[in-house]
């Protein structure tokens, strides 16, 4: 366990001086602080606009960290041979996946925990600016579950990093494989209903429901994690709710994490 979290430790110490993440981060603080100036066009809907616009520049932040120094903070240990110093050492394959995931989900912990309070700033100051009739539906607790919601999302978006990393050597292939199930993900509960309802309407085979019933089981759903207009209309999902999302992230997380393991140790790494 110690040999994990000093692998963690190290991944997170490494993402740190990513000159990337500097950036990323610079790019989200700017567009938290451009939503001052967007919201106030927006009248009566200002409260709305304003939760909505934080949300979704912090997921895009949590994306961009994901897409582009998460992935490669894997692919580095390939490219530059210090996989082999690592397992080198007494550090199992499984112990070396789950240091490296730990690591980089402690770097998107960090990251995404310094935009929220930058985030909860901005929209404590924009509501000690305005009226207090503009923010009527607003509520801090439904915006800090939605803000939940999208660690957990990011929790199963790491983890698909970590399965298709043990897969490919190539960081453009892990890349693509997990914006495509990223985008899958965002659209999956969409595309059942249209399926399900062609099913009934043209009298689908047997083969076909089976692998459409399938498919919704495979990919993650990302779309259920996303309740950003639910927040920024002040609807706060209930406990049993939150409850069932995290113990599908858990379980989502844990299976793929164990499929990367798996796979990693029968792997050649050349």
């Amino acid at each position: 366990m110690n040999r994990i979290f000093a692998l963690s430790w190290l991944t997170f110490k490494e993402g740190i001086r990513d000159r990337a993440l500097m950036g990323i981060c610079l790019i989200a603080i700017v567009m938290l602080f451009a939503t001052i100036i967007f919201t106030g066009v927006f009248g009566y809907d200002l409260s709305k606009v304003l939760v909505d616009l934080n949300l979704s520049t912090i997921a895009f932040a949590g994306l961009l960290l994901t897409f582009f120094v998460n992935i490669n903070l894997i692919a580095k240990d390939i490219d530059k041979r210090t996989i082999y110093c690592v397992l080198s050492k007494p550090l199992s394959r499984t112990e070396y996946i789950l240091g490296k995931y730990l690591g980089i989900m402690l770097l998107v912990l960090v990251a995404l925990c310094i935009l929220v309070i930058a985030s909860s700033s901005i929209i404590y100051f924009v509501k000690a600016t305005y009226d207090p009739i503009y923010f009527k539906g607003f509520s801090w607790a439904c915006f800090f579950q939605a803000f939940l919601y999208e660690i957990l999302m990011f929790t199963i978006l790491n983890a698909v990093v970590i399965f298709f990393s043990s897969i490919s050597t190539s960081s453009f292939l892990v890349l693509l494989f997990t914006v495509a199930t990223y985008i899958t993900g965002q659209t999956i509960e969409e595309v059942m209903v249209y399926f399900k309802r062609e099913a009934v309407a043209n009298q689908l085979t047997e083969m076909n429901s089976w692998i459409i019933d399938i498919a919704q089981y495979v990919f993650p759903n990302f779309s259920a994690f996303d309740i950003k207009t639910l927040a920024s209309h002040g609807n706060f999902l209930p406990l049993g709710h939150t409850m069932a999302l995290v113990s599908y992230s858990i379980i989502y997380t844990i299976l793929l994490l164990l499929f990367s393991s798996l796979i990693f140790n029968k792997r050649e790494i050349t």
